[in-house]
């Protein structure tokens, strides 16, 4: 099966160790740092739902819509059951097959995300009760796994996603960290809320996110903690960011 192939490495180890702290670390290889020259990934998620399982391409009428969900975290539901529907948007016709768990994590085309909650001021931190925002960080992978193959689309995709419904926390109030990589290079993003109050119909970005590309000779980690420092957005092989970056 092609996406067991070598060329990109997926660990995904969702340890369930001590359920009022989920810790997750992230470590990811570019390919020039690896031995046989494949870009790795890996992500240790101590989160409530181990369950994992592939989920088939599907087909889809043109003007479909695509529920965003609230609870796919939540390991007291069947298979299946992503929970609670926030909202919808535009389907594609077609989607790709991807691994399914509380946090998705590779697709058919060796696409694959790695996850890593991590922490922001209080002032950006926002729930379901005092916002609109609906776009968790989970929901986003999956909608990411289904429709891309290559690491640098897919997140220009996920920072679009959070900007035009709003970035919701779902891993208590904290912001996160990803690792979007495929068999070329890997890239990190970190997406932090915008605060109370924020509303679509507003106009103004629902996230504030950056993106970074790890380096072909690099290797990084990422324990629960925003690591990229320095952003140049005019350096667009190797950054991308949301238009609201400096707030």
């Amino acid at each position: 099966m092609k996406f067991f192939k070598p060329t990109i490495l997926i660990l995904g180890l969702i340890l369930l160790t001590n359920p009022s702290s989920y810790s997750c670390t992230v470590i990811a290889v570019g390919k020039n740092a690896s031995a046989d020259g494949s870009v790795i990934i890996s992500h240790t998620d101590t989160g409530p739902d181990s369950r994992i399982f592939f989920v088939p391409g599907k087909s889809f009428k043109k003007g479909e819509m695509a529920p965003i969900f609230w609870g796919i975290q939540d390991a007291d539901r069947p298979l299946n059951d992503d929970g609670k529907i926030l909202g919808y948007l535009p389907q594609v016709e077609q989607t790709y097959g991807y691994f399914h768990s509380a946090y998705s994590h590779m697709n058919e085309y060796q696409l694959g995300i790695a996850e890593s909650t991590t922490n922001q001021r209080k002032e950006l931190i926002c729930t379901m009760e005092n916002g609109k925002q609906i776009m968790t960080i989970e929901q986003a992978m999956i909608f990411a796994l289904q429709r891309y193959k290559k690491a640098r689309e897919a997140v220009q995709f996920i920072g679009d996603l959070c900007t035009t419904y709003g970035f919701l926390p779902s891993s208590g109030d904290g912001s996160e960290a990803l690792v979007i990589a495929d068999t070329e290079e890997a890239w990190v993003f970190e997406v932090f809320g915008v605060g109370p109050g924020w509303t679509p119909e507003s106009k103004k970005p629902g996230a504030i996110w950056a993106a970074q590309r790890l380096s072909d000779d690099h290797a990084t980690m990422i324990p629960n903690w925003s690591i990229i420092k320095e952003i140049n957005p005019k350096d667009k092989a190797n950054f991308m960011v949301s238009a609201n970056y400096m707030q």
